[in-house]
């Protein structure tokens, strides 16, 4: 999928967490399933502006604060999130990951 659902995903489930909901909470007060939930946070599918409204609702939100591509994270969120990716890629993908943070750091 596009880089804008993964991101609107990435920011619903981060959103979801600090209220400390889970998918299937989010899902009942959002009236969809808690698959549905669970495929908009991985951007796998789109979502439609009732949708998005209904989400944003249910996390005491605006649709605006959800769409808001924000790159302020502090140094433990982005650590997080980097652990996250890590425990998905390969050997391969690690040691060149490793390889390119030793460079640069």
């Amino acid at each position: 999928m596009s880089e804008t659902l993964t991101m609107l995903g990435n920011r619903i489930r981060e959103l979801r967490k600090k209220k400390g909901l889970s998918q299937e909470k989010l899902a009942q007060r959002s009236n969809i399933s808690p698959k549905y939930v669970g495929e908009i946070e991985r951007g796998e599918v789109n979502i439609s502006v009732s949708v998005l409204t209904e989400l944003a609702n249910a996390l005491d939100t605006t649709v605006a604060e959800l769409m808001e591509n924000r790159h302020t994270a502090d140094k433990s969120e982005l650590l997080a999130e980097i652990e996250a990716y890590l425990k998905k890629a390969d050997n391969g993908s690690i040691r060149k990951i490793y390889l390119f943070i030793k460079h640069f750091c």
